[in-house]
């Protein structure tokens, strides 16, 4: 999404790469600057324990991980489905996005099998750690209309629940 925001707010985005040749999407979490640059990032993806590397498409030999990283540049296309589901001050942003960062280490330490292609539709998957991330900053699921296996699942009741961005006033 490009375009500069109104009084330089800063957002929060529910974003969904199309996965080629398929109908199917992998949702993840964007950060974007007033200018519409994107800042950070939160994917779920797979994560070889053997070769301590991460992947865009794992098996059930590596673990689901919920990575930050502002410079995973494949998923972001130039009219993807997106939705900015919250608009503010920095400093509001940032506490919202906040809360899911304190999550990751917790939600990393479950060591949770990444499904083999198949079982995308009946286990825990990115899209399942993209609707967690998403109920613990506060946001109702499904926030983007795409087809995202698993998009109904949780990681964690107890995660959402210890790591619940608190609105103050």
């Amino acid at each position: 999404m490009k375009g500069t925001l109104p009084g330089g707010l800063w957002n929060i985005q529910a974003r969904a790469y199309r996965i080629p040749f398929t109908p199917f999407t992998h949702n993840f979490w964007a950060l974007a600057e007033p200018s519409g640059a994107i800042a950070d990032q939160l994917h779920g993806l797979a994560f070889d324990p053997d070769s301590q590397t991460i992947k865009a498409i794992g098996n059930s030999s590596h673990w689901l991980l919920a990575v930050h990283d502002p410079t995973i540049v494949w998923s972001l296309k130039r009219n993807q489905p997106t939705v900015i589901c919250f608009s503010d001050r920095e400093i509001k942003v940032r506490d919202r996005w906040q809360a899911a960062l304190h999550s990751l280490p917790e939600i990393n330490a479950l060591h949770l099998p990444y499904p083999d292609l198949w079982q995308h539709f009946y286990k825990k998957n990115s899209n399942t750690l993209f609707n967690t991330l998403g109920l613990i900053m506060g946001f109702a699921s499904p926030l983007l209309s795409t087809l995202a296996p698993g998009i109904h699942r949780v990681i964690s009741e107890e995660i959402i629940k210890k790591y619940s961005y608190q609105i103050t006033k």
